[in-house]
C-alpha cells in the first residue's frame, strides 16, 4: 500500500462523493472504498438486513448476516475463505468489506476505519444539511401560504383588495406607454342576496367562483381580476381610451347575463359596472372609490348597466353623506312627521281613513318628500327608525283630532318596510305606540308592497302572528304589479288590497285595465278582503270603480297629502256630515 497522502486522497474523495443534491451517492462511496483495498465484497447492514450488497450470491448472503453480531474476521464460503473488516457507520448501520486472497494489514484496516468514520461523519453532516434545507423549504412554503392567504381570496383564488391595491399602485407609479391609460372596472352582482336566500350559501359560493372564472377568461395578459368583498369584483386593465373600457364593460355584462349552472340548475345572473380612468395624481384608493361610486350610480338608475365616473358623482356622494348625517339627527330630534292622504268611501263619499306618509320638516331645507331620503335611509340602515317615527307620530296626531272626543277615529294605514317587518322587536314597539297614544289596533293597517308579501312575510311569520293578536291587519300596496300567491292572502291577516295606480290610469280608455281591476275586486270580495284603488284623479275613474264594486278610493281627486291641521279639519267636516264627495261623472 502507499503512503498517507494516498490515504488522505481517498478520504477526500469519499467526502466529495457526498452531496446534498445526490443523497444516493452512498452506494458509489462504498464501491470506491472497496476498490481502494481491492475488496471483492462490499455491504452495508442495518438491523440485520442488507441496505446494499455486492460480491455475494443470494445463497451466500445469509451466511454473512449470521456472523454480523460477532463481527468475525473470517467467513468460510464455497468460493473460499473470506477475510472481513467491519466498520460501524452509526448506531444502526455497519460497513462490511471482504476479500478472498488475504486478510487486511494494519494500514488497510486503518484506512478502512478512517473511511468508515468519514462516511459516518459525512452522512451526519448530510442529514443535518437536509434537515436544515427541509426546514427552510417548510418555512418558505409557510411564508408563501401566508402571503397567498393575505393577498388572495380563499374562495375564488383571485387577488383580494390588498393585492389589487398594491398592483394598482405599481401601475400608477410606472410610466404608462404613450397613449395608454389604467382603467378600473368595479363590478357588483345584481340580486346576489336572493341567490343565497333562495338556494343557500354553497350555491352563492359557486356563483362567485364561476363569475371569477368568466372575468379571468375575458381579460388580457397583464390585466388583473380581483374579488374585494362579497359579490364585488374589480378588473384593472390598460386601455387606449375610454371607449375601450366601455367595450370591455359591455363584454363583461354579456358574459354575466348568461345563466350560471349551479347545483344542476341554471341561475339568472347580471351585474352593474362602474368605470374609472386614472388621471394625474390619482392614488389606488381614490381610483377604486371613483369606480365604486360610478357603479352605485348604475344601481340607482336600474340594474344591469355600466357608467363612467365624473366629478358630479363625487358631489352627489358628498350630498348623500350630508343627508344621511342630517337624517340621523332628524330622527333623534323628531323632525320626521306624518302627513295624511284621505281614503274615501266609494259608496258615501266620506272620509273613512288616511294613509300616513313620511315628511321631513328640515330646519333649513324646508319640507322634504320621501324621494329625497327614503333610499338613503334604506342604505344607511335607518328604515326601522323611520317607520317607527311615522307610526308613532301618525297615531298621536289622529288621537289629538277633535273627532277622537266622540270615539270616532278613522282607519290608519302606515307604510312599513320589509326590514321593519323582519324586526323581532316590531310587535313590542307597535304595542308601546298603541298604549302610549291610545290608538286602537283594530283601526290600524300596516301597508306592505306585494313583493314584500311574497319574499319577506313568510320569514317574519312570528311577527305577523303577534301583529294579528293586536287586531292589526295588513294592507297590500301596489297589488297587481308583482306575483302574489293566493295562499299568502288567506294565510296572513290581509284586510286590504290596494290596486296599483298604473291600472287605475287606464280606466275609461283601456279595456284590459278595466278587466284587471274588476278581476282583483271580485277576487278580494270572495276572500273577504276590502279594496282601495290608488291614484284616482278623475271623476270618470271614480265612477267606473264604484260600478265595479270597489270599496274605497284614494287619489288627488279627493285630497293630496296634508299636514295635521288640514287633515284634522277634513276629517271633522266629514264626520259632521258636511263633506260628501260626488262620485258621479259630469
Amino acid at each position: 500500500m502507499s503512503s498517507a497522502p494516498w490515504s488522505l486522497h481517498l478520504l477526500s474523495e469519499v467526502l466529495a462523493a457526498f452531496t446534498v443534491e445526490s443523497p444516493t451517492a452512498l452506494r458509489d462511496v462504498v464501491t470506491r472504498v472497496g476498490e481502494a483495498v481491492d475488496a471483492e465484497v462490499m455491504a452495508i447492514l442495518q438491523d440485520g438486513e442488507y441496505e446494499l450488497c455486492s460480491g455475494l450470491s443470494q445463497q451466500e448472503k445469509p451466511a454473512l448476516l449470521a456472523i454480523a453480531a460477532t463481527a468475525a474476521t473470517e467467513l468460510t464460503l464455497d468460493s473460499g475463505l473470506l477475510h472481513l473488516f467491519w466498520a460501524p457507520l452509526n448506531n444502526r448501520e455497519l460497513l462490511v468489506v471482504g476479500r478472498f486472497r488475504e486478510g487486511f494489514n494494519l494500514e488497510e484496516r486503518a484506512l478502512l476505519r478512517g473511511m468508515g468514520r468519514c462516511i459516518q461523519l459525512s452522512t451526519k453532516v448530510l442529514a443535518a444539511v437536509k434537515a436544515e434545507q427541509e426546514a427552510l423549504r417548510a418555512e418558505q412554503v409557510a411564508k408563501e401560504q401566508a402571503i397567498r392567504e393575505a393577498t388572495c381570496d380563499h374562495l375564488t383564488g383571485l387577488p383580494n383588495r390588498r393585492l389589487l391595491l398594491a398592483h394598482l399602485a405599481e401601475r400608477l407609479a410606472a410610466l404608462a406607454p404613450s397613449g395608454r391609460h389604467t382603467a378600473v372596472l368595479f363590478i357588483d352582482l345584481d340580486r346576489f342576496k336572493q341567490i343565497n336566500d333562495l338556494h343557500g350559501h354553497p350555491a352563492g359560493d359557486e356563483v362567485l367562483r364561476q363569475v371569477g372564472q368568466r372575468l379571468s377568461a375575458l381579460v388580457r395578459e397583464g390585466d388583473l381580476v380581483g374579488r374585494i368583498s362579497g359579490d364585488e369584483f374589480v378588473v384593472v386593465a390598460e386601455v387606449r381610451e375610454q371607449a375601450d373600457a366601455l367595450a370591455l364593460a359591455g363584454r363583461i355584462l354579456e358574459q354575466l347575463h348568461l345563466p350560471l349552472q349551479v347545483q344542476g340548475r341554471g341561475l339568472p345572473s347580471s351585474g352593474s359596472i362602474g368605470i374609472a380612468l386614472a388621471e394625474a395624481g390619482d392614488d389606488p384608493e381614490t381610483l377604486l372609490a371613483n369606480a365604486d361610486l360610478a357603479m352605485y350610480s348604475v344601481k340607482q338608475q336600474g340594474l344591469g348597466g355600466f357608467a363612467c365616473f365624473d366629478a358630479s358623482l363625487r358631489e352627489q356622494l358628498q350630498e348623500r353623506a350630508r343627508i344621511e348625517e342630517e337624517l340621523r339627527a332628524a330622527l333623534a330630534a323628531g323632525q320626521i312627521k306624518a302627513w295624511f292622504q284621505p281614503i274615501i268611501s266609494a259608496v258615501h263619499g266620506t272620509v273613512v281613513g288616511f294613509e300616513a306618509l313620511a315628511r321631513w320638516q328640515h330646519p333649513q331645507r324646508g319640507l322634504l318628500l320621501p324621494a329625497v331620503f327614503i333610499t338613503i335611509a334604506e342604505e344607511a340602515g335607518l328604515l326601522r327608525d323611520l317607520d317607527a317615527a311615522v307610526l308613532k307620530d301618525a297615531c298621536l296626531q289622529i288621537c289629538r283630532w277633535s273627532g277622537a272626543r266622540d270615539g270616532l277615529l278613522p282607519r290608519l294605514s302606515v307604510n312599513i318596510s320589509a326590514t321593519s317587518l323582519a324586526d323581532p322587536l316590531l310587535s313590542m314597539r307597535i304595542r308601546e305606540v298603541l298604549t302610549s297614544s291610545g290608538f286602537p289596533g283594530n283601526q290600524l293597517f300596516l301597508e306592505i308592497t306585494e313583493t314584500t308579501l311574497v319574499e319577506d312575510v313568510a320569514s317574519a311569520f312570528t311577527n305577523i302572528a303577534e301583529i294579528k293578536s293586536l287586531g292589526i291587519r295588513l294592507a297590500v300596496d301596489d297589488f297587481g304589479t308583482g306575483y302574489s300567491s293566493l295562499r299568502y292572502l288567506r294565510r296572513f291577516p290581509v284586510g286590504i288590497l290596494k290596486i296599483d295606480r298604473s291600472f287605475v290610469d287606464g280606466l275609461g280608455h283601456d279595456p284590459e285595465d278595466e278587466v284587471i281591476v274588476e278581476t282583483v275586486i271580485r277576487m278580494a270580495r270572495s276572500l273577504g278582503i276590502e279594496v282601495v284603488a290608488e291614484g284616482v284623479e278623475t271623476l270618470k275613474q271614480g265612477e267606473i270603480l264604484r260600478r265595479l264594486g270597489c270599496h274605497y278610493l284614494q287619489g288627488f281627486l279627493y285630497g293630496r297629502p296634508a299636514d295635521e291641521a288640514s287633515s284634522a279639519e277634513l276629517y271633522a267636516a266629514s264626520i259632521a256630515g258636511i263633506l260628501g264627495v260626488s262620485l258621479q261623472a259630469t
